[in-house]
């Protein structure tokens, strides 16, 4: 018998619906189906609040940081867009020769890097501070 403690089962499962601003954050890019759908202004946007969100603050050195991180991305969209396009397998020499995409390669190195650029900003899963709490009970969680 697998019965969840009463009190797990107000959070089993998940909601039949999702706030708009929670359901515009989940989800795949808009990129990976629409490719004239990168926009690299709006993905600086919202990287700044998630700079904001994370760390309570920003510091002008990041911005170089930023910057490689969006060209990386850049990089990664192009290569995806392309290998949409042209499949995963190509031919060399003249048709004689099936091989793997050069673009698979690109994006690959390119994915990596935006790991690191991600994780060295802090906004990777592993690498982004706890969460505050909030509310009446904030400082009391908080501890000493």
């Amino acid at each position: 018998m697998n019965q969840l403690p009463a009190n797990l089962h107000i959070i089993k499962g998940r909601p039949e619906t999702l706030p708009e601003k929670v359901r515009a954050v989940l989800g795949a890019a808009p990129w990976l189906t629409d490719a004239g759908a990168w926009n690299r202004d709006e993905f600086l946007e919202q990287i700044d609040d998630a700079m904001w969100m994370a760390h309570g603050q920003g510091h002008a050195i990041d911005q170089h940081l930023i910057g490689m991180l969006i060209s990386q991305i850049e990089v990664y969209v192009k290569c995806w867009q392309a290998l949409q396009s042209e499949g995963l397998v190509c031919v060399f020499n003249a048709g004689q020769t099936p091989g793997k995409n050069p673009y698979l390669a690109i994006a690959d190195k390119a994915l990596g890097r935006v790991a690191t650029l991600l994780s060295e900003l802090g906004l990777s899963p592993k690498t982004r501070p706890p969460r505050r709490p909030t509310g009446k009970f904030a400082e009391l969680i908080a501890g000493p």
